[in-house]
Parts: C-alpha cells; sequence; structure tokens
C-alpha cells in the first residue's frame, strides 16, 4: 500500500467517508463549488459549535496559535464572552469563531472574500476525493476547494486587503511576519484554514482536538453516519449573519441565543475579532 493511499485509507477512519449525495435536510448549507459531481464525490467539511459545552477556557485560541505559528495581536479563532444578570444571579456566555469557510450565495456559490480577490481566479488546481474522482478547480490569492474549505495562497496573494474588508464577519487580518507573495513590500493575509494540512492527513483540527468540553465538532457533512450529520438532523442550527447569504459552513447549536446576545459584528476595525485573554 502506497503512502498516498494510506493516508486516504486514515482519513476516512478518523473523519468518516463521503456519501455518495448531499443530505436533503441541510441543502441550504450547499454543495462545494457549482460542479454536481464535487457534491457528490468530494467531502463538505463542516464545524458545529456546540454553545452547551463551551466553557471558555480557550484551549482552542492557544492550539491554533500554536499548531499554525500564528503572531502576537493576531487570531485565527476566538471567544467572545459576555455576563448578565444581576448578582448574585449572573451567568456568562461564551461564543467562539472563526472563518466560516462559506458557501457564496445562490446565484454564483461564491464566497465575498473570493469574488473580491483581484488574483481569483489563478492558477489551476486538482483535487482528489477519497474514492479516486479528481475535480479540477482553480486557486487565487483566496479560494475555494471543492471540500469547501476556503483558502489562502500567499504565493498568489497581492497584500491588497480586499479579501478582508469583504468577508462581513471579520475573520481576516494582515499577518506581520509574512510579505505577500506577489508584492512583498505588502503584508501576506492570515486566517483560520480548518487545519488543512492536518484534515489532509486524517487529523482534526487542532482547535478541534484540544477541546475539553467537546463543543468543537467538525467532520463531513456528506458521510450520513459522520457526527456532524447526525447533529444537523438533531438539531435546529444556526449560524452566523443569514442575511448575508453566505451559507456559511459553521454552525451552532445555541439554545439560550448567544448568536443574538453575545456575537459583536464587524466594525470599520477589527476589534471584534479579538481575544483578550490569549
Amino acid at each position: 500500500m502506497s503512502t498516498h493511499e494510506a493516508k486516504r485509507i486514515s482519513r476516512r477512519r478518523m473523519l468518516g467517508a463521503s456519501g455518495t449525495a448531499a443530505l436533503a435536510g441541510a441543502a441550504a448549507v450547499a454543495a462545494p463549488g457549482s460542479q454536481a459531481e464535487a457534491a457528490a464525490a468530494a467531502p463538505r467539511w463542516v464545524m458545529v459549535m456546540d454553545l452547551r459545552r463551551c466553557v471558555g477556557c480557550r484551549a482552542c485560541t492557544i492550539s491554533c496559535k500554536t499548531e499554525n505559528s500564528v503572531p502576537i495581536g493576531n487570531w485565527r479563532t476566538v471567544v467572545q464572552e459576555k455576563v448578565s444578570g444581576t448578582f448574585p444571579n449572573t451567568k456568562k456566555g461564551f461564543l467562539p469563531l472563526m472563518c466560516n469557510h462559506c458557501e457564496g450565495n445562490d446565484k454564483d456559490k461564491m464566497p465575498p472574500c473570493i469574488k473580491d480577490c483581484p488574483q481569483y481566479p489563478g492558477e489551476r488546481a486538482k483535487y482528489t476525493t477519497p474514492d479516486g474522482k479528481t475535480i479540477r478547480y482553480r486557486t487565487g490569492g483566496t479560494y475555494k476547494r471543492p471540500d469547501g474549505m476556503v483558502l489562502i495562497d500567499n504565493a498568489q496573494c497581492i497584500g491588497c486587503g480586499k479579501c478582508i474588508t469583504a468577508c462581513p464577519y471579520g475573520v481576516r487580518s494582515f499577518n506581520p511576519l509574512q510579505k505577500a507573495g506577489l508584492k512583498p513590500e505588502e503584508k501576506g493575509v492570515t486566517k483560520c484554514s480548518l487545519c488543512q494540512h492536518r484534515v489532509d492527513n486524517g487529523v482534526e483540527p487542532a482547535c478541534v482536538n484540544t477541546c475539553q468540553g467537546r463543543a468543537r465538532i467538525f467532520g463531513d457533512l456528506n458521510d450520513p453516519s459522520s457526527e456532524v450529520a447526525k447533529l444537523v438532523k438533531q438539531h435546529k442550527l444556526t449560524a452566523l449573519l443569514p442575511d448575508e447569504g453566505t451559507k456559511p459552513h459553521v454552525f451552532y447549536i445555541d439554545p439560550d441565543n448567544l448568536l443574538a446576545t453575545v456575537y459583536k459584528k464587524k466594525t470599520d476595525s477589527l476589534d471584534h475579532f479579538r481575544d483578550e485573554i490569549t
């Protein structure tokens, strides 16, 4: 058995093999890209945040910084919090945030960050599904893989920051330690990559692996046996800023309506996407 085959088997065992079709109940989440073949054969990686379990420990933010060498003053995931009630009857709510790896609107299936990237479409690439099918797609300064991951290719980035401005969630920022590949005088951009390097080798993202309360659940929505697929059927999941129409791939189990009471939306600055503890 080749190393390549072993990695594919490991990934299927760890995160679930892809189903042959998307779950009917999750159709609104949208399929990877506009290709029907991609929707059927490629995984659809999603994250479910169970807010009943988040205790605000910040293991996720620390592990993310360590795993991805995120510089001081930058974050790829943060936890917003808010205290409600009157002493002694108070309660603290925790809301973890990250890049939503959006599918994009109904018209063009393209997230706003990619739509505004002047370097997209860029180089041609191939994605191989777990069952061996090849899907062709285009990369760019920022782009979307057929499995739904929205990623940055710094080698094709010009550091213009248009993707930062376009993101309605404000989860992208300039990386002060990285130069833009095509314009070294400019800074590169950083954001959550769903730990692509780990997932491609059958390992869960670092934040999921270190979450002590199992508040973060990651998996393939195209696999009916995966935990995320079961959660979609069991709960009425919500997402951030539904009116934006971006169709996020990050969902929340939110019985206390923390998305409405805790979430600090993007403003002209990125102060909302900071974590003072980490």
